[in-house]
């Protein structure tokens, strides 16, 4: 499932678009219910453990492009304390700062632009 979810993140980062949870549970037919707290948290838990991956191969966080639909197409806090947990910084703090959640996503457009990159990772996940 995470590699299906991995694919079309890779497919928004080629084009520099984000997608919102919804979004992604409809493309990846997920079948989840965001009504119901165990599957918003089952979407972080797979998102997060994609991040975490890219992360230890010294990749951006490919979670950075997903957002919220109904909060003004922001990130939720599982992606702040996910970038805490990998040591970018206090999730409040980083959250406070507008500034961080776009270069995380400018980071993961950049990367995945680079031909070379894609070529060489577009597959490289456990």
């Amino acid at each position: 499932m995470t590699e299906r979810i991995r694919r079309v993140l890779l497919k928004h980062a080629r084009v520099n678009s984000t997608i919102t949870y919804s979004d992604l549970n409809q493309k990846c037919e997920l079948g989840l219910n965001f009504e119901l707290g165990q599957d918003r948290d089952y979407i972080g838990e797979l998102l997060g453990e994609i991040s975490e991956y890219e992360h230890s191969k010294g990749r951006p966080l490919l979670s950075a492009m997903v957002l919220h639909k109904s909060k003004d197409l922001d990130q939720g806090d599982g992606f702040y304390k996910l970038c805490e947990r990998l040591g970018f910084g206090n999730a409040y703090e980083l959250k406070a700062d507008r500034r961080f959640e776009k270069l995380q996503r400018d980071k993961v457009y950049e990367f995945w632009n680079d031909e070379s990159n894609f070529n060489k990772y577009k597959d490289d996940y456990a």
